[in-house]
């Protein structure tokens, strides 16, 4: 497990804009190799502690690992959907700052076992948490056309869902690699658009065997509830549609009315529980994407609680 390596996304940026308290608790959602996590711990001075959670057991092996100096850290395999469960350990709002990467990692790309590129010859499994039942495999050969054309259209934003979708529906029960996949998108592609095509592809099958914009839909409304005054979340996402949900959740929570909307009087007091921290997201420098072309996408959002 050792032997893995990813390089953290907005290192540097993270540290700067979610640590606020030294001596606060940390809560690193997406704690995957530690990149992250090690850079908070680092700067941290007792009582300050993190808890890191991740439903990759093999990254949690590799974060136990690299981070094994650290005695103010505790490691659990918990999806971020169901970080409320953190609140039968820790309490409500108790949390400096919560951090969440939705990144896949590099290493994980990397590995063709694991069949999340098309790059890397692999069974279609594409699941973070081995566990799980469902898997990508399960999806290109059960999945009805129309299903397929939904999450290619919405997860891949790809114009040619319905031809791609066709020709997946037309060989199903017959694919069983990434390299077989990717053969049948490349016949229905031309070519100067089959790389963008594929990448949209298998993140589109990954996003649905992992159910990660649900998963983040519940993050978005559990997080705030375990972020203690003056605390912050911060989120890095890497495609349109994660940015577009982290977005406008964090622009509801700094609105000064929270009243749903046609409520004709303000019952919830119109005074701004949250504020921006970033009014645009923060991007990697042209330094990080030259040294991590997978930086390139990366847009991180922070918002704070204020005071009550």
């Amino acid at each position: 497990m050792s032997g893995l390596f990813h390089r953290p996304v907005l290192l540097d940026e993270v540290v700067k804009y979610l640590v606020t308290d030294k001596q606060g608790t940390y809560l690193d959602c997406t704690v995957g190799l530690g990149g992250h996590a090690e850079g908070i711990l680092r700067i941290l001075v007792p009582p300050g502690k993190l808890v890191g959670i991740d439903r990759d057991e093999q990254a949690l092996q590799a974060a136990r690992d690299r981070l094994k100096e650290f005695q103010n850290l505790t490691l659990l395999k918990l999806n971020f959907g169901h970080m409320e469960e953190l609140t039968k350990l820790w309490g409500a709002g108790k949390f400096s700052g919560i951090l969440l990467d939705l990144g896949l990692g590099s290493w994980q790309i990397n590995l063709p076992e694991r069949g999340f590129s098309y790059l890397e010859e692999g069974p279609l499994d594409m699941r973070m948490d081995k566990n799980q039942g469902l898997s990508a495999r399960d999806v290109v050969n059960s999945y009805s056309q129309i299903e397929l054309v939904r999450i290619f259209s919405e997860f891949g934003e790809e114009k040619l869902s319905k031809r791609i979708a066709k020709k997946i529906a037309e060989a199903q029960g017959k694919i069983d690699t990434t390299s077989q996949l990717t053969a049948l998108v490349s016949k229905v592609v031309p070519t100067r658009y089959r790389i963008k095509t594929l990448s949209r592809i298998f993140q589109a099958i990954r996003i649905e065997v992992n159910k990660e914009s649900e998963e983040l839909a519940q993050a978005l409304k559990i997080a705030p509830g375990l972020v203690k005054f003056g605390g912050r979340i911060g989120i890095i996402s890497y495609h349109s549609l994660e940015d577009r949900l982290v977005k406008q959740s964090f622009q509801r929570l700094s609105k000064k009315c929270l009243c749903p909307p046609g409520s004709p009087v303000c019952t919830c007091g119109g005074r701004a529980r949250w504020k921006l921290v970033t009014k645009k997201p923060v991007i990697p420098s042209r330094q990080e994407t030259e040294q991590n072309s997978r930086a390139r996408s990366a847009k991180f959002r922070v918002i704070e609680r204020m005071a009550a």
